[in-house]
Order: structure tokens, then sequence, then C-alpha cells
């Protein structure tokens, strides 16, 4: 099958299915549509048939970053499931709208919001209200639990790119533009799936509040969504509970759920042999974007999709394999450790691959006796050689951020420090006295000002290096939006010349790589 990389304006890229299009083949369909008594909370399942082309799938903000990292990578989790799950529905007939709210500006000239921005609109009915749903999980912030919260910001830009939208998908935005879409093809029953269940995907434009007041029978993935709502280890609550639970409100509250796989397998259109379950992991930082913890973290690894599986694991960023240790019970971790674990049935892999990064802070290092700010640092040679070569570099700024503000780190101002923007270095000279290099690193958050840096805050990604007489001598992990800064305490060798700071790009190279190095300089000799 032909794919086509589309790219949206920054550069979100969604794979695309193109023209060898699998004809659609409409049948009838015996739904389980699940409920529960809104007093006693007994589930009650009722059939009903529908004709699978009065049916779409409306999915609501599988964005490609969130501020949460836990949140965020619960999503990529789904994507292998739900790329199977609507590629089903494709072969069924069922139209396919992307509702991704935020972010639909980010694929204006695509094709698929294009034609749904030709739609006829229709006046939206209130036929009924929606009956009461009262969500009882807790949380609603962070979902990586009682350790370093993620920080709010805007910072998502398009889609997960992992997911799959086809050329006849459509993009819409407006509860207008859902319903009109659907009325338009006939649809009288909607399946939603998507994220944050019991915000987004319920009250967000197009959301499935709105569709069931309009008349619609809208119906809830409940193995393809996710709530946002908490993860409190000692209380054994993860993020998988508090989505269960979410979708049982739902349920109580009138609004039916069915599980998408059984129904694509009582349709013929499922393969177990399909390989798309993933092991989700609780808090959840990645190499790119790793999880922070002072003293220790407790890490929670659950499968809630798969069956007769064992959950298999290592820490040392091996390959899991059946003869890894077997999770049996949340993972205490004191060190840096790299996370990778899949599911096993019968000693063979059940489950895609997954992994996590988890580091260790430093202890936080004693203020500076000299700052960088009363030192003059090194201009590098090629600058030196005159103005205009000198203006290829981007030297810091003393005192201030890179782009003229605050040294702000994690929303906090500090008064002494440098602002780069990456890659860039300056050097020092080294003088007997100095014992130790001490300072904190992150990146500038200014640009949170200014709508928590919707569409921006998840591009900046940097990582800061300290070298002395050219021997790299310390290095941070990469730096992300509002993480908690590094802490660098660097020993200084007898008869050290010069040291040498740098504020290098984690690889995107991005206008938006700003980093300040505060609360930056040495400590005597002799001073504790």
């Amino acid at each position: 099958m032909n794919r086509l990389k589309l790219l949206c304006p920054i550069g979100v890229l969604l794979l695309a299915l193109a023209a060898d299009r699998v004809q659609a083949q409409p049948r009838a369909l015996h739904l389980a549509l699940q409920t529960r008594d809104p007093k006693t909370s007994q589930v009650v399942v009722k059939t009903e048939d529908v004709d699978s082309a009065k049916v779409a799938v409306v999915i609501v903000d599988p964005w490609n970053f969130h501020w949460c990292m836990t949140a965020c990578e619960r999503v990529s989790a789904m994507a292998p499931r739900w790329n199977r799950a609507v590629e089903c529905a494709r072969k069924l007939g069922m139209p396919i709208l992307w509702a991704p709210s935020d972010v639909v500006g980010m694929y204006s000239g695509y094709p698929q919001r294009e034609q749904a921005l030709g739609v006829q609109l229709l006046p939206v009915p209130n036929v009924r209200e929606m009956p009461p749903a009262r969500f009882t999980a807790p949380g609603g912030g962070c979902m990586c639990g009682p350790g370093i919260g993620c920080v709010l910001n805007y910072g998502w830009d398009g889609m997960n790119p992992d997911l799959v939208l086809a050329d006849d998908d459509l993009i819409a935005s407006s509860t207008e533009e859902v319903y009109s879409l659907l009325k338009q093809r006939g649809v009288t029953h909607v399946i939603y799936m998507g994220l944050h269940t019991n915000i987004c995907l319920f009250g967000k434009p197009g959301a499935l509040k709105y569709m069931v007041q309009a008349g619609l029978k809208c119906m809830l993935a409940r193995d393809i969504n996710d709530a946002i709502t908490s993860y409190n280890p000692a209380a054994g609550f993860t993020p998988d509970r508090g989505t269960q639970q979410t979708d049982e409100d739902l349920e109580r509250a009138g609004v039916p759920t069915i599980n998408v796989v059984e129904e694509w397998r009582k349709a013929g259109l499922w393969d177990d042999n399909w390989i798309v379950e993933t092991v989700r992991i609780t808090p959840w930082g990645k190499q790119k974007r790793p999880y922070f913890f002072e003293q220790s973290v407790t890490v929670t690894l659950t499968a809630p999709w798969l069956k007769d599986v064992e959950i298999r694991y290592t820490l040392d960023g091996s390959e899991p394999c059946a003869a890894s240790p077997l999770y049996q019970e949340p993972l205490p971790l004191s060190e840096t450790k790299s996370l990778r674990t899949a599911a096993f049935r019968a000693g063979k892999p059940a489950s895609v691959p997954t992994d996590a990064c988890f580091v260790r802070l430093p202890p936080r290092p004693a203020k500076p006796n000299v700052y960088l700010n009363d030192l003059k640092y090194i201009l590098d040679p090629y600058g030196q050689i005159a103005p205009v070569y000198a203006a290829c570099l981007w030297q810091p700024k003393v005192g201030k951020s890179y782009e003229g503000q605050p040294l702000r780190v994690r929303g906090k101002v500090y008064a002494k420090g440098l602002g780069f923007r990456a890659p860039s270095a300056v050097r020092y000279e080294l003088k007997p006295e100095y014992d130790r290099f001490v300072a904190l690193a992150g990146i500038a958050d200014n640009m949170l000002d200014h709508e928590l840096g919707r569409n921006l805050a998840m591009h900046c990604s940097v990582v800061f290096r300290v070298f002395i007489d050219g021997q790299q001598a310390a290095e941070s992990p990469v730096m992300r939006i509002s993480q908690e800064p590094w802490r660098f305490d660097v020993p200084i060798p007898p008869g050290s010349r010069f040291i040498n700071l740098v504020c290098m790009d984690a690889g995107s190279r991005n206008i938006l790589d700003l980093g300040n190095w505060v609360e930056a300089g040495f400590i005597r000799k002799g001073t504790k």
C-alpha cells in the first residue's frame, strides 16, 4: 500500500493512506452496548443492530504532545491498537472524523481539512439533554504521581505522528462542522475515541456531549480512550484505573460503551495475530523527555487489554525477553535507569515493546562565591577575528535570557546567570583558587507567558555540558520546558586552565532552543 508523507507548517508528520484504498464493505453490525444502573452500578448489556454505513468514528484530541509527559506517552501507547481499529472501521464504510480542537489550524490546506470546511453547515438541534455525568476519578492535572509534577503548557501542535490519516478522512473543528458532516453522510450512530475522556472527549467542540444532545446515538470506545486522572502508587491507583472509572461514570449516565476490538472481531475483521498492545508505564519519561526524581520513584507497569500475559522488564536498556525479570509489583527506583518492558504469552511476545527513562537529580549545589556575571568570558577565536565574524556566533546574554527576558526556569526568576541559544558556548579562564564550578541549568520558559506556549513549547530541547581543558567533565540529560533545572557541581582539577560552558541543541536545532545557566559560578577553595 502506497503511503504519502504530509507535513504540517512546523513539522508534524502524519502518514496518509494513498490511492490503494481498500474497498469499503458495509455490513450489519450487532453492537453490544454496555451501560450501568445509575443506582446499583450493575452492568447492563443490550445488543443493537445497525448498518455499518450509518456509523461514524469521531476522534477527539489525539495530540502529539501534552504538558504531562505521562499523559503524552499514553496516547502513543494506544496508537497501534488505534490504527488497526480505524483501518477496520474504514473497511466497514465508516467515515472517520478527526477533531483535534486546539491544533486544527495546523491542518490548514490539508485536503481532509479543506473538505470538511466545504460542508454546508446545519443548525445543531438540542433534542434532549445530556444525562448528568459526574466524573468521580481523582485528578485532572499531572498524571506522573507524587514526585516532581509537570507544569502546564500548550505545546502540542498536531496529532500524534504515529496515527494514520487516510485520504478520505475528515478533520473538523466546530460542533456545527461535526454535526453537519455526520448528517450529510446519513450517520445515525457515532463511536467516540480519544482523550481526555472526562474533559476533551466529553465537552470540547464536536465532542460526545453535543452529539448526544443533537439526537445521535453516541457510544464510547472503552478500549480506545484515556481520561486525565492521577497516579497514587501507595493506594494502587493508576491512570488505567482512572480511565476505567471515568468510563463507568459515563455508563451510569446512560452513555453506552463498546469494546471496538471485540466488535470488529465479531465482524470478522480483527486478526488476533496482530500485536497492537503496549505495556503502559507510570510515570512515563522518555530519553528525549526524562522523568526526574529526587530520592526515589515508584514505577507501575500495566497491560489493561491483554489477558494471560507476563510482563517482563529490564533496567539496563537491553531488549526484554521471556527470561527477563518478571514484573509482579510496582518497582521502586533510587538510581537513574533506562527501563524497557514487554508482555509475553507462553514465552512469545504479546505486546509492542515500550521504554522509559528515569533520571535521579544530583544534590542541589551551594551558591557560588564568584558569579559568572562578574567575569568576562572569552569569545570564540572565530569571533575575535572581526566583528562581522563575531556576529555569526550566538553569544550569550549576561543577566537575562537570550531573547532579553528575565532569567527564568520552571517559573522561577533568577537574578544572576547567562542566557543561551543552542548551540553555543562560552569559555572562562580558571584561577588557582577556584575549587568547583556550580550552576543550575534549564530551558528558558518565558514563552509560557504568551498563551502558555501554544504550538511552541514542545519544540525546545537542549543539553548542557561542561568541558575543562577540552575534556567533558559533566553533562545534563535532555532538558525540556518547565523541567526541574539540572544541578551542576563540578570539581576543577589542579592546574586547569579553561572551562567551557555549552548549551547544545538536543537534535532539533530549533530557534526555540533557549537555555539558561543560572546561579552559575565558582566556589573558592576553603569554602564549605
